[in-house]
């Protein structure tokens, strides 16, 4: 076990006397290498602390199951999890202050086989949502796409990818520039992850009935002009959504597909008529995230990226806009092959192509997009 799991840098906190003492330094530590998530997992006679960072786990060190099991009751009190249950699953969430930044931290508990795991997501609270189409990796003529449809007053905005792509962040994104506009904007999230000034969020409670559809109907009733819809994943919430987008209201949303051509027949098998979807969907990007190359040493390795040649993540991109040609295509109930044609006689650039490109800038790797594409 120890010869497995061994810590990835000397700053790892060495023999921590409380569990106070050992999660103020796991937390600092986990900031300081600029992880997304902490996985606390429990084995046999030790526990691993495992980080993600820029989409990839790494161990960072290893913890007592005495100190393991100490930390668990203090992570519970600080989230108000219930200290008492320990045979069922729960979440929580804290804000915490690390390094001189607010941080929100979502944690999700589960009972496993040698004790209770956990997993910590850290949301700094002045990050994504203040972050620029373009500085998030989206080419220019996406950038012009998505700023098109952010000035439309209706209509629906698709954000695709797999989990981890950066779905929300780019919504988020979005919801920041119509925040400073005079609207009413209202979000359902599952939950709500990046807090936005004078924005209304909501977070979904399906266990108690507030379900993305029931959620998205009881919000017509409150007067929005922007409403974000974390995900469409049944029929009834993509019905819900399209008779929304139709009736003057901007809705922003994510869907699962691997392409932004797939949005349109999923959308389709989820029960919407195709004529109701060619007069609501404006634009469709789906997307993935690839590391950079570290700036500090090009690539090679150093101590900033912790040797591994990348240091933060970029998006890699696909989209289009439903134009008035793509609208009567849709009405007519093309076929997905005959809307990629027309799409690839529009200058249509897929993620290899955007992917490619960022190779030749040097900003990532053909490697890197390479296993990020094949996922």
């Amino acid at each position: 076990m120890n010869e497995i799991y061994t810590s990835i840098v000397s700053e790892f906190p060495q023999n921590p006397a409380t569990a106070v003492e050992a999660l103020e330094g796991i937390l600092a530590h986990a900031t300081n290498l600029g992880c997304s998530d902490i996985h606390i997992d429990p084995y046999d006679n030790a526990t691993a602390i495992r980080v993600r960072i820029d989409g990839k786990i790494e161990v960072a060190g290893m913890i007592t199951k005495r100190i393991h099991d100490e930390m668990i009751s203090r992570l519970k009190i600080l989230s108000g999890a219930r200290t008492d249950l320990h045979a069922l699953p729960q979440d929580g969430r804290w804000k915490t202050e690390i390094g001189g930044i607010i941080y929100n931290v979502r944690i999700s508990f589960m009972p496993t086989y040698h004790g209770e795991n956990a997993v910590l997501r850290l949301l700094p609270t002045n990050s994504s949502a203040q972050l620029s189409f373009a500085k998030l990796g989206f080419a220019p003529d996406i950038v012009s796409m998505i700023d098109r449809a952010l000035q439309r007053t209706h209509g629906l905005i698709l954000v695709t990818g797999p989990t981890g792509s950066g779905k929300t962040t780019t919504l988020h994104s979005c919801l920041a520039l119509k925040s400073k506009e005079p609207l009413s904007i209202i979000t359902l999230e599952d939950p709500v992850e990046y807090e936005i000034s004078g924005v209304r969020q909501v977070h979904i409670r399906n266990s108690q009935g507030l379900t993305f559809a029931s959620g998205l109907r009881a919000s017509l009733r409150q007067d929005p002009d922007v409403i974000m819809v974390g995900e469409i994943r049944d029929s009834d919430t993509a019905k819900v959504a399209i008779h929304t987008a139709l009736t003057g209201h901007l809705v922003l949303s994510t869907l699962h597909t691997n392409s932004a051509i797939e949005a349109i027949p999923r959308l389709i098998d989820m029960g919407v008529d195709a004529y109701l979807l060619a007069s609501t969907l404006k634009v469709v990007i789906a997307q993935r995230l690839v590391r950079k190359v570290c700036d500090a040493c090009d690539g090679i390795g150093c101590i900033t990226c912790r040797n591994s040649g990348y240091l933060g993540r970029l998006v890699i991109a696909e989209a289009y806009e439903v134009d008035i040609n793509m609208q009567k295509l849709l009405a007519k109930k093309a076929s997905t092959p005959t809307l990629q044609e027309y799409l690839a006689k529009n200058r249509f650039r897929n993620m290899a192509d955007d992917g490619k490109e960022k190779i030749e800038w040097g900003v990532t790797t053909e490697e890197e997009v390479r296993r990020v594409l094949s996922e």
